[in-house]
């Protein structure tokens, strides 16, 4: 069983937003871009550990002409076994599963009960069946596998105390049950418990009073009420064992000394959650069984921040653990996160990241499907075109550049953890090279940027032939942009490089400026010699040390990027000439 789709209606800040898992997904965005009202849609539908949908708290915040309602649809890819054990009237083509809750409804079913907070099935003609999907509540919860959820900040005790629930003493109870039933210890123990419990009661204390007595007592008082008082000594079980009878403990493997969890940072906490969870999957999907009725083994993993109070080498463990946690049957994870290090790990799999942005209020969801995945592959090897009409730029191409796959792995190659950054950010600004980047960052760090209110990100394209590739990737995942490269006088292949870079523009492209020239023209300094190209970043930051880029020049290079990050809904169409037929021309 796997959890395929998600479709929420009217919930927060959540309209109508659908999006597609895979295994290994996570949900990615700036700060109150809605990442939180995802997971918490999908904790309404499980109803874990009580969390329920509250009007109050959860009915959209931007009300809708459709208010009144308010739902979660899941669509969930199914194993044969567990299709064929559905009721025939929601077997869905393709072995799937695709189920409705009601949060918020005035529609009732055939009995007169209003369908709400019920889970209701799509038949295979796509209507929806209007008789609650497996009867009674308290069953349908538990058709739809295990959710585990781990809050951005949580407490080992709510995941390992042993005195209530917690997933730890789920994993306590399921070993020690496999154990109890196989184990001659333990026969030996209930037959010794038995004569204990027996002898115990008739034993006398230094004061000679026994339970035996205390029995006796209580029962002469209340004789004429034609009742007795009993007092049972309980045979242990699994259950009682972990609750009761076991303790937990730390040992440090430096001094020997055991300590509570509590002693210990909370990075080291976080990962013992994640341990707990880890082995749990793995002792949970062990389990074998053969069941008639759909009760599919399945465990939904929901973990929020997973990278909190942990450095990035420990992130980048983490996030190879998870990745490894849903490679597993039955095991899926979920995370929402806003570290750069988790979304570079799973730059290979672009599918896999769900975009969140909010404009206006609302929570608008973008991934990279195979429709946009294939236009993206399309446009970007439009260069390889230009390529063939100029033999210098040809040459510098190999034969896999001409495969569509090479694509994912160029983008896999630079989306490291700098990079990903930009998947966090308002608006990206694309720049041709290190030069730029490390100038505007100091420009922004002395104060002579007036935009940095952060939300921003500049990113190096390393070179202008890659350019039209991020603003490509930008587009598909709904980031605003704005782009800074050379014009390099369009000179040679550079007069279609500089128009292949208008034509990818989107409605999400600020802007696009064109140095004259090259930077060093721009800032009226000496370029490097050509063999020295490598040196031109700390050759351009040891000019601005030595204020030797005149102050004119630099004022107009600030002025150029300012405009650049200023907060536009598109390119301007004041500022835009007439544009040449089948292109966007923009002024430079």
């Amino acid at each position: 069983m796997r959890l395929i789709e998600v479709s929420v209606h009217n919930f927060r800040s959540l309209h109508d937003e659908r999006f597609s898992l895979l295994d290994y997904s996570l949900l990615v965005g700036g700060n109150n871009a809605g990442k939180s009202a995802v997971v918490d849609a999908i904790r309404c539908f499980y109803e874990k550990d009580g969390y329920k949908f509250k009007k109050d708290r959860d009915a959209c915040w931007i009300p809708p002409a459709d208010a009144s309602e308010s739902w979660i649809e899941l669509t969930y890819q199914l194993a044969k076994d567990e299709w064929d054990s559905l009721p025939d009237y929601c077997k869905l083509p393709n072995e799937q599963l695709k189920v409705k809750k009601y949060f918020l409804t005035d529609k009732k079913n055939p009995a007169g009960d209003k369908m709400q907070d019920s889970v209701y099935a799509f038949k295979s003609d796509g209507s929806l069946n209007d008789e609650p999907f497996h009867g009674a509540k308290s069953v349908q919860l538990g058709k739809f596998g295990k959710l585990v959820y781990i809050p951005a900040v949580s407490t080992v005790d709510d995941h390992a105390k042993l005195s209530g629930p917690s997933a730890l003493r789920d994993l306590l109870n399921d070993v020690l049950e496999d154990v109890i039933a196989k184990s001659t210890a333990f026969s030996q123990f209930e037959k010794n418990f038995a004569a204990f419990s027996s002898a115990i009661k008739t034993d006398k204390g230094a004061s000679g009073r026994s339970i035996e007595g205390l029995e006796s007592e209580l029962n002469t008082r209340i004789k004429p009420w034609g009742a007795e008082f009993h007092l049972k000594i309980s045979q242990p079980t699994s259950a009682s064992i972990v609750k009761n009878l076991i303790e937990q403990e730390f040992a440090d493997s430096n001094h020997g000394e055991t300590q509570s969890i509590s002693q210990y940072g909370s990075g080291f906490q976080r990962q013992f959650i994640f341990a707990i969870i880890d082995v749990a999957a793995q002792y949970t999907t062990a389990k074998v069984t053969k069941k008639k009725e759909f009760s599919p083994e399945y465990t939904f993993i929901l973990f929020e921040e997973p990278e909190a109070f942990l450095h990035p080498p420990q992130q980048e463990s983490l996030s190879h653990g998870l990745q490894k946690l849903a490679e597993r049957p039955d095991t899926q994870v979920l995370c929402s996160t806003h570290s750069p290090h988790f979304v570079s790990k799973n730059a290979n799999e672009l599918r896999g990241l769900i975009k969140l942005n909010k404009p206006d209020g609302l929570t608008k969801i973008k991934q990279v499907d195979e429709d946009t995945w294939n236009h993206v592959v399309e446009t970007n090897q439009v260069l390889n075109d230009i390529a063939q009409k100029y033999p210098a730029l040809k040459a510098r191409l190999s034969a896999d550049d001409y495969l569509p796959e090479m694509e994912a792995i160029k983008y896999f190659l630079w989306l490291d953890p700098e990079r990903s950054g930009l998947f966090f950010a308002k608006h990206v600004l694309l720049v041709e090279g290190p030069s730029e980047r490390v100038l505007i960052a100091r420009l922004i760090g002395d104060g002579k940027l007036k935009y940095t209110e952060g939300d921003v990100t500049v990113i190096d394209t390393m070179g202008k032939y890659n350019t039209h590739r991020f603003m490509n990737l930008m587009t598909a995942f709904g980031i605003c942009h704005s782009v800074i490269v050379d014009s390099d006088k369009d000179l040679n292949e550079h007069k279609e490089l500089n128009d292949l870079i208008r034509d990818s523009a989107s409605d999400l492209t600020r802007n696009i400026t064109f140095i004259d020239g090259e930077l060093e023209d721009a800032l009226g300094i000496t370029k490097l010699p050509k063999e020295q190209a490598h040196r031109k970043p700390q050759h351009i930051i040891m000019q601005y040390e030595k204020s030797e880029i005149p102050t004119d020049k630099l004022d107009a290079f600030c002025v150029l990027v300012n405009d650049c990050l200023e907060d536009k809904k598109g390119l301007s169409d004041k500022t835009k000439p007439e544009p040449e037929e089948g292109s966007v021309a923009i002024p430079f």
